[in-house]
């Protein structure tokens, strides 16, 4: 049984301090940007300097503004019909120069506070008028922090913490209208009748993620899009988890798949894989994964690395986008799918606000397999012997001897849990994000800072984060806009060298092997092959890990026209990392008073420095024309965009230091080190364009085009053009559907074909150019430096390719129901993938374009939300997506690669294995099978496996392996559940798969495998009394059990709790007797509960792959565990 660990909090007080420095860094930041506000917003300068010449009133107007501070207030029709005025001053008094310039044309002021009321001469001015009022929603809620703004004026407030308002009202109120705008509410102009209580109602709207979609250079009404897509906002995020967006967004939407489990504790160099709609290209072929989507963040490509380790509090919404509609405007970097990121911007005009939101919490492995006790190791050794006709290796009363001594001598008489040794430390982690917001007339910004601190559950692991992000939008002009965001992040990342090696060993080595002596000495012998896993996580070296991105986007755009405009954008993006790998050389022992010796871990100590430099360039030139003639609306966009990247890097290694403890390059003799280094270019150039028509809103259209060069193809196959075409039908616009409009609020059909390219293969791969290896030869005691071709090129290479086709349906009931359907078809052609060649012509295979896959497969959308009662609120969401991957060609050939295996007919990454068709359970049965079909020249017996004769030929052999499973889920589904009642709220989310295999092998989970240790269900092994046992009968000398077959094959299906969160508001009364505008305190769960047939103690979660560089090697189980996780946060807004 496994055993309670007491949760400790190793260098707490350490953290605590670093916490509150960051805390007193962040007073001082608020406190300098609080005084540049102040200096610039709020200046109340009344000396003016002014040199205008004949311009109009309303100019001049605006350059007093600018200068003053204050605010003017005027009927635009007079000011307007005035004239023209001239003045030259300079350090004037603000009275002075309105008598002289307003005079001249027929115009008078009055001043209120900081308010200048100009009229007409003569006019009787009506004297200022307070209007005062409350703010609620329907359900009677007040709503503080609610703008109120007299329309064409910059004159507004905000409602206090009980929703109240009071504002000056400067004119006689004929032509006065108040716009009341608050978040997630709909706005509401009121007009002004000379009352002097004026109470508003505002009502909730569907977010705007709903309403809109970015898609591809520019936004759209959501009802008149044509593609597929799917949007959440940054507070839905946010109910999942604290930590990246990215893993919260699988969750969310089941056809957006992560296909490698790499947890806290793994290099956060790199990330999960992620797939939308499955996979579509064989990625044993590429350098890195093929089937990965673009990320595009405020309009602009980033890394999937900048979005997974983006702050979940700076993502106003994300929106994915599937099929070639509304992917095809980004080319070849779109064949797989898109984020959008769209963060957070500044906010209402005039305004200024701070917010603060953090969280603390702990983690734990969510699952870990159950091993026996050194008792049940001992008599299951003895089963085993049995079974093989040999001595026992275990006498009874060495047994009692054994349970006698485990009390008294730990040397001779060990029970070892290697899991409580290894995975000592409890993942304390904590997070801070300060948000400061500030907006005038003609700036907006967004300044955010934000910290993560996360230790690993094994010891020497941790990650930090400190990270800065400014967004600024600029109104340079009436027609000129500017938009300006800067991003920066350092990261840093330690961990043990030899984490795969510990986890490895927690679940293999047995408890019979002593650990650490009560001298203190490590022990290194029995099965511990001289390596003991917690000295070397302890002592055994260090990775460090650090990175430092960089991030630039800037943006003009220019309106030429009502509904023409151009626009240029640039992002500069700049990463660099480097990486300190220092391997300890480590004593262990094979007694207490360490008589025998060994090596663990490395026979001499070692460094290995390497270090990347990335820069990447994107520019982009567009415009866009929209015009309205009656009913017909067309939108036209083109543009053109350069993208270029630069890779370069460089590493050294030393082997032996003259100071062993001493890791630096040069610390010990040349002979001892080497080195290394590379640079990588490509570059691409495209140009696109975008047609939109749609008549009454009802009929809609839309094509693109895009044609994209890459340098990564030869010339003659560097181009490709990958157009798109799509279409929907409103019905519910039709006059047909006047009489159901109030239960029917939306029914669209849409259909959508398009073809996209996919050149994601990597920044240092060239299979079009020839290549040289290096080496060197000696002859005649002299040494010669020499290089030869190893492998083919190919350079009729050309793009890969995805051809796509989508059916769907939105449907919208009472307001409160949304439905969504697809169906879809994606087939991949022209996959890179290296045929067989004759032998004799003696180099390496070239690529070729010749694989094909098919994905196809439907998605279902159900939600509902509502405001039952004043005080009660229901949301629930049912997301179910299903995927049938085909590879349709590979030109007669195969591909395997360990127990993976890619053939025609079957799905990408199959299990490649033999049948089994249960225990062979007599001795009868047993002689039928060694007479008539022996299983790989061996002697079976009763409690073997028995394996189906696939090829006929009776006898079983690798030729009887055939498909046995598939490695890729075919269905995925989540449902997520949210209550509010008062200021409570209370979410809950859980996610899965069905219908996916898992396998495993070794001493994993195979009993008597190389020594390995037992598991809990080993003790359920196969007798003559049980025929329907867990495990085969347990033998060493037997082969016959342990070949790749479907036994050792399960489903890998899962319905995971992914999120459980309760949250309060804290009341509005509360909140103004301590100076905030809103509270929010919530303790949230993640991973809290799995239900699976998965092998006992195995995430089947996990994706399993080729190779460990792709997930975790098919059958085995040395990954970093997957973890749950307790959190406890706030959100303030002050």
């Amino acid at each position: 049984m496994k055993k309670n660990r007491l949760i400790r909090f190793p260098g707490l007080l350490k953290r605590f301090r670093k916490n509150l420095m960051f805390i007193k860094c962040c007073i001082v930041f608020i406190f300098v940007f609080s005084l540049n506000l102040s200096a610039h917003v709020f200046s109340q300068s009344k000396l003016v300097t002014l040199d205008l010449k004949e311009v109009s009133v309303e100019k001049f107007v605006d350059a007093v503004k600018q200068q003053t501070g204050m605010k003017i207030m005027y009927n635009s029709g007079v000011v307007r019909e005035a004239g023209q005025v001239s003045v030259q001053v300079k350090d004037k008094e603000l009275s002075e120069v309105l008598d002289m310039v307003l005079k001249k044309v027929n115009l008078e002021y009055e001043l209120y506070n900081d308010i200048i009321l100009i009229r007409a001469k003569g006019e009787v001015p009506a004297g200022p008028k307070v209007l005062k009022g409350v703010v609620k929603d329907k359900s009677g809620a007040v709503l503080p922090g609610v703008t109120v703004v007299i329309k064409g004026t910059t004159l507004g407030v905000s409602t206090d913490i009980d929703g109240k308002y009071s504002i000056t009202i400067p004119e006689d109120g004929k032509e006065t209208v108040l716009m009341f705008t608050f978040v997630g509410m709909k706005p509401q102009e009121v007009r002004y009748a000379g009352q002097e209580t004026l109470n508003v109602i505002l009502t909730e709207e569907v977010a705007e993620m709903e309403e809109v979609v970015v898609n591809g250079y520019f936004t759209r009404k959501k009802e008149s899009f044509t593609g597929v897509s799917k949007t959440f906002s940054g507070d839905e995020l946010k109910t999942i988890s604290t930590g990246n967006i990215l893993n919260t967004l699988s969750v969310l939407d089941p056809s957006f798949t992560k296909v490698v489990n790499n947890e806290m504790g793994s290099d956060p160099n790199t990330i999960p894989d992620f797939e939308i709609r499955g996979s579509s290209s064989l990625k044993a072929e590429y350098e890195n994964n093929p089937n990965m989507p673009t990320f595009i963040m405020d309009g602009f490509e980033v890394t999937a690395q900048k979005v997974f380790d983006l702050d979940p509090n700076r993502v106003r919404y994300i929106t994915i986008l599937k099929d070639a509609s509304a992917t095809a405007i980004y080319g070849s970097r779109a064949a797989n799918g898109v984020i959008l990121v769209t963060t957070k911007r500044g906010g209402s005009q005039d305004k200024f606000s701070i917010s603060y939101k953090g969280y603390f919490g702990f983690q734990g492995a969510t699952m870990l397999p159950q091993k026996v006790d050194a008792l049940e190791y001992m008599q299951l050794e003895n089963v085993a012997a049995g079974n093989d006709g040999s001595d026992l290796p275990y006498s009874d009363e060495y047994i009692r001897e054994y349970v006698a001594g485990m009390a008294t001598d730990p040397d001779i008489y060990p029970n070892t849990d290697w899991q409580d040794l290894i995975l000592t430390e409890n993942g304390f982690n904590h997070g801070h994000t300060l948000t400061l917001t500030s907006s005038s007339e003609r700036i907006k910004t967004l300044t955010s800072i934000g910290y993560l601190d996360q230790t690993g559950i094994v010891v020497n692991s941790s990650y930090r984060k400190i990270s800065v992000r400014n967004n600024m939008d600029i109104k340079l002009s009436d027609r000129l806009d500017m938009k300006f965001d800067i991003q920066v992040s350092n990261a840093n990342k330690n961990s043990s060298p030899y984490e795969g090696h510990a986890f490895n060993y927690m679940n293999t080595r047995t408890p019979n092997i002593v650990n650490q002596f009560t001298t203190g000495l490590y022990n290194g012998a029995n099965g511990l092959m001289g390596n003991n896993p917690v000295l070397l996580l302890r002592e055994g070296g260090i990775v460090k890990n650090n990175v430092i991105r960089a991030t630039m986007a800037m943006a003009l755009t220019y309106k030429i026209l009502d509904g023409w405009n151009v626009s240029v954008q640039a992002t500069p993006r700049y990463i660099t990392k480097n990486n300190h790998n220092y391997k300890n050389s480590v004593t262990t022992y094979g007694d207490p008073e360490g008589t025998t010796s060994f090596k663990s871990g490395e026979t001499y100590n070692s460094l290995t420095e390497s270090a990347y430099r990335y820069f990447y360039w994107n520019t982009q030139a567009l415009t866009n024309y929209e015009k309205q003639l009656d009913d017909h609306y067309f939108k036209v966009m083109a543009g053109m965009e350069c993208q270029t990247y630069t890779e370069k890097t460089l590493s050294a290694y030393r082997q032996v230091f003259n100071f062993p403890q001493y890791d630096q390059i040069d610390a010990g003799n040349i002979e001892n080190m080497n080195n290394g280094g590379g640079e990588y270019q490509w570059a691409i150039n495209s140009f696109f364009g975008r047609l939109n028509y749609n008549y009454k809103e009802r009929y809609l259209v839309e094509a693109n085009i895009r044609t994209d060069g890459s340098s990564r193809f030869a010339e003659g196959n560097r181009y490709g053009v990958f157009p798109s075409f799509s279409a929907a039908w409103r019905i519910s616009e039709e006059p047909f559907m006047e009489s159901i409009r109030d239960r029917v609020d939306n029914l669209k059909l849409r259909a959508s074909w398009g073809k996209l390219g996919n050149q994601n293969i990597g920044s240092s791969y060239y299979p079009t150019t020839q290549q040289l290896s290096t080496g060197s030869i000696s002859m005649g005691g002299n040494l010669y430096t020499t290089s030869a071709v190893t492998s083919l090129s190919n350079r009729d290479l050309t793009w890969e390719t995805s051809t796509m086709t989508d059916l769907g349906i939105d449907l919208s009931l009472f307001g409160c129901i949304n439905i969504t359907a697809d169906w879809y078809r994606k087939i991949t052609d022209g996959i890179l993938m290296k045929l067989d060649i004759p032998n004799h012509i003696g180099m390496g295979a070239p690529f070729q374009n010749a694989g094909k896959v098919r994905n196809q497969g439907w998605e279902l959308s159900v939600g509902y939300s509502k405001k039952l009662t004043r005080d009660f609120s229901l949301d629930a969401a049912l997301t179910l997506s299903d995927v049938k991957n085909t590879i349709t060609d590979m030109r007669g050939t195969s591909s395997t690669s360990g127990d993976i295996r890619n053939q025609e007919g079957s799905s990408i990454n199959s299990i490649y294995g033999l049948i089994c068709d249960g225990f062979i359970n007599s001795q009868e049965e047993a002689d039928e099978i060694n007479a008539n079909c022996p299983q790989f020249g061996t002697t079976v017996y009763p409690g073997d496996l028995k394996y189906r004769n696939v090829s006929g030929d009776n006898k079983i052999t690798t030729d009887d392996k055939t498909i046995i499973g598939s490695t890729v889920p075919r269905y995925s589904y989540s449902f997520n559940l949210g209550v509010g009642y008062k200021g409570i709220r209370l979410s809950a989310f859980l996610q899965g798969v069905g219908k996916a295999d898992g396998y495993l092998n070794s001493y994993y989970v195979m009993p008597c495998y190389q020594g390995g240790t037992y598991r809990k269900e080993h003790l359920d092994y196969w007798t003559e009394q049980n025929h329907d046992a867990s495990t085969p009968r347990l033998s060493y000398k037997s082969s016959n059990n342990t070949y790749t077959s479907s036994f050792w094959m399960k489903s890998a299906a899962y319905l995971r709790l992914k999120n459980l969160q309760l949250g309060y508001d804290l009341p509005s009364k509360w909140m103004k007797a301590i100076g905030l505008k809103s509270a929010y305190i919530y303790a949230n769960a993640e991973n809290l509960l799995t239900f699976t047939d998965f092998w006992d103690g195995y995430d089947p979660e996990v994706n399993y792959n080729a190779s460990a560089t792709d997930g975790v090697s098919l059958g085995a189980a040395n990954n970093y565990p997957q973890t749950k996780a307790f959190t406890f946060g706030v959100d303030i807004k002050f």
